[in-house]
């Protein structure tokens, strides 16, 4: 191969959204040779972007806490969006996207991996506190608040686990049924 025919370096992040994706499929896969491969890479450039084993594992569960919860909460707060418009922006990204395939499989992973743990503490306690606050914003009272937020994150962090999936059509038109649920009196 000359120079001219050489692949161009992958991001860190490409790495890490892999390892996801991987995870989310069948975590016996989740492998360093298994992650270099379907890259299309040699197993010596994951050494590029992680020094060990340790530092993948927890750069993986820091990625997806920023990803599919940091990274949408401050896009949400930062937008000039009403409180139910942030909850339409998160039903989105829960129904349409399919984050939450994500959270069923960092959460199994966890079982073996109980580094993470702590990692997936702190991602409940944002989404808890994101989901009440725009609860109360909604004008329901704490006790409320907070069990929405709790259904509300349950249902939607294990949604992938049902047999019957929605389709891109289905889930849109689901976010509107889904915000008049949560926000109905």
């Amino acid at each position: 191969m000359n120079i001219s025919e050489k692949k161009p370096r992958l991001s860190r992040e490409t790495w890490l959204q892999q390892a996801l994706d991987i995870l989310a499929e069948d975590p016996e896969h989740l492998r360093i040779d298994e992650l270099a491969d379907r890259l299309g890479v040699s197993k010596g450039s994951f050494y590029w972007h992680f020094e060990n084993r340790s530092d993948f594992i927890q750069a993986m569960a820091e990625y997806w806490r920023d990803k599919f919860t940091s990274d949408i909460r401050n896009e949400i707060f930062q937008a000039e969006y009403s409180a139910e418009d942030r909850l339409y922006e998160i039903l989105k990204e829960t129904l349409v996207d399919k984050i939450g395939r994500y959270d069923l499989a960092v959460r199994a992973w966890a079982r073996h991996e109980p580094s993470i743990n702590p990692m997936i503490r702190e991602v409940d306690k944002i989404r808890m506190q994101v989901l009440n606050d725009i609860f109360v914003e909604l004008g329901f009272d704490e006790m409320e608040a907070i069990t929405r937020a709790r259904v509300f994150v349950v249902c939607h962090s294990f949604e992938d686990t049902l047999s019957i999936q929605l389709n891109r059509e289905e889930a849109l038109e689901q976010i509107d049924a889904r915000l008049a649920f949560f926000t109905r009196r």
